[in-house]
């Protein structure tokens, strides 16, 4: 199997404030963040991103530029019929700032993002449970 075929078939799981939603593709991670220097902001970028029935969460990502606490936030990469992630991240002081292409739909209580930008002071690789 190449690079591509195991990237495209990866999903994402993001935490924040105990609610869990998915993405289809997250770029930003990686060693970049690892060392959190004071001052530093470090930017990701998640795409398709589908919130269901996580109210606190949609709060947190659709809230203005600057508006949104700064939380702590999980991302988990997982692939299908794994047992458990790939990989993890911790992100610390994690903000939204900009959104692209949102549509909510109030039937399924689904709000789907196609793009969301965010901040972070910290970027940690985590090791799966």
């Amino acid at each position: 199997m190449t690079d591509s075929v195991a990237k495209a078939s990866s999903s994402y799981y993001v935490t924040v404030r105990g609610e869990r939603f998915t993405c289809g593709e997250i770029s930003g991670l990686g060693p970049q963040g690892d060392l959190g220097l004071p001052g530093q902001e470090l930017t990701l970028t998640l795409d398709d991103c589908v919130l269901t029935d996580v109210p606190g969460a949609q709060e947190w990502a659709l809230a203005e530029e600057g508006s949104a606490e700064p939380c702590d936030v999980t991302i988990e990469e997982t692939v299908p019929g794994a047992p458990t992630p790939l990989t993890m991240w911790h992100l610390e002081g994690a903000r939204p700032d900009d959104i692209a292409d949102r549509s909510t739909t109030a039937s399924n209580h689904e709000t789907r993002i196609g793009r969301l930008t965010v901040h972070a002071t910290k970027i940690t690789p985590a090791t799966p449970q």
